[in-house]
């Protein structure tokens, strides 16, 4: 994602085993479609980092200074590709709420008028 024109996401961290079976779909990802993510991608600094003994992980950097950490213990390589599309269209901030959508002074304890409300048999006996 990008604010005023500038990409939040600035460095994305591989970290995978070579021999671990959790690391297989990780390790397939990087040989076949990385590269074509990175000529997409320019502007992310890409980074693989070899952890034995560990379950793969995602570790993305944000302008903000926030990093986030996606684990990838045994995905297969459309939720990897996923996860790292995900990542790169977060801003790295919290989601914010923005309030209420209707905004009066004072509410109302019979709820919110619409135009399509019917008065014609409102107020008649029958």
């Amino acid at each position: 994602m990008s604010k005023n024109g500038v990409w939040q996401l600035k460095k994305l961290a591989i970290n995978y085993c070579e021999f671990s079976g959790s690391s297989k779909y990780i390790r397939n990802v990087l040989n076949s479609s990385i590269s074509e993510f990175k000529q997409l991608n320019p502007q992310i600094e890409l980074e693989q980092n070899i952890k034995r003994g560990s379950h793969p992980f995602l570790t993305a950097t944000y302008e903000s200074g926030v990093t986030k950490t996606v684990p990838l213990r045994g995905r297969t390589e459309d939720k990897v590709l996923k996860h790292i599309q995900n990542l790169r269209d977060i801003s790295g901030s919290k989601p914010r709420k923005f309030g209420d959508r209707y905004i009066t002074k004072t509410e109302s304890i019979q709820g919110l008028w619409h135009p399509f409300i019917n008065f014609e048999n409102s107020g008649e006996k029958q």
